[in-house]
């Protein structure tokens, strides 16, 4: 386990001490950072092409997807919404325009057909070349080295993430809800519960969950894995407006790990300037945490 997470940590940590001002290097870094994703995701798909039995596994995956997602996403809702009842905040509004919610539905669009493009190379290549298992994990190094890079240059001030109670509230809130609801889930599905706490510690880091968990149990676990943290990030492009007004943690925590990056425009845009440090600080200890439990539960033997 300690070696597991040392897989990850270490260059992750590694990358959060370079620091530069370079503007093109930057860029190059989050270049590298989709380029290496989409390289993930094509591998996640050759190794479910290349499974046999695939008429059962593919209605098997979109269900425990569905039921993962429903009632994780569901109970992080509840609960956040409870947190902000007790414990409600003001929001400012800001003029600065976001991203259509069309282009962010493409860029999800074009993940999910990655997996599709890898999935029908797989499965025609399946008789001729077979993926390396855990072949995903050295890309998978890398890529989390750049994100240390872009961590530590996204303007962030360790002192207000680890200071601001709300962003603390809201995490212990959003990571204690999204076990609950892999516990749940995995009751509904007759599944052991170290696999539910699994599937639910992806918290939307989709491109860490589907390769750590298709690892430990197999491309059709990095699957529901991918597939049920990718459901946050789309539904966070229509929830958060909604809720951002009168329910500001649930709203911010809705977007899990990607309120770091790809849904933060959308936070900033609905719930104004104020909204941001609490995105940041919520996105910065969940970015921390799901690593960690991750490991710990894809880890734990199966029984």
């Amino acid at each position: 386990m300690l070696e597991s997470l040392a897989i990850i940590l270490v260059p992750l940590f590694l990358g959060y001490l370079i620091k530069s001002n370079n503007v093109t290097f930057m860029h190059g870094i989050n270049k590298g950072i989709m380029v290496l994703l989409y390289l993930i995701l094509f591998v996640m798909g050759c190794s479910l092409g290349q499974l046999d039995n695939l008429a059962q596994t593919l209605p098997d995956i979109a269900v425990k997807a569905t039921v993962f997602s429903v009632l994780i996403h569901g109970l992080n809702i509840a609960c956040l919404a409870l947190y902000d009842r007790y414990y409600p905040a003001k929001t400012l509004k800001a003029n600065k325009e976001m991203p259509s919610r069309l282009k962010l539905i493409w860029d999800s669009t074009k993940m999910c057909s990655m997996v599709g493009v890898g999935f029908i190379v797989g499965l025609l290549s399946k008789h001729y070349f077979l993926i390396p298992h855990g072949s995903s994990t050295y890309v998978l190094i890398v890529l989390i080295f750049l994100v240390g890079i872009q961590l530590r240059n996204s303007g962030i001030n360790l002192r207000e993430v680890f200071f601001n109670k709300h962003g603390i509230g809201i995490s212990i809130v959003f990571t204690v809800s999204s076990l609950v609801g892999g516990i749940l889930a995995a009751l509904c599905l007759s599944l052991p519960i170290s696999q539910g706490l699994a599937v639910s510690s992806g918290m939307g880091w989709y491109s860490l969950s589907s390769v750590l968990l298709n690892d430990a149990w197999g491309p059709i676990w990095g699957s529901i894995a991918f597939f049920n943290d990718l459901s946050r990030e789309i539904a966070s492009l229509f929830l958060i407006p909604l809720f951002m007004r009168h329910y500001r943690a649930t709203a911010v925590g809705l977007a899990g790990a990607t309120a770091l990056d790809c849904t933060l425009p959308i936070i900033q845009r609905s719930g104004g300037v104020e909204a941001v440090p609490l995105a940041l600080s919520f996105g910065f200890i969940i970015n921390l945490l799901v690593p960690v439990l991750l490991v710990f539960f894809s880890r734990i033997p199966l029984g």
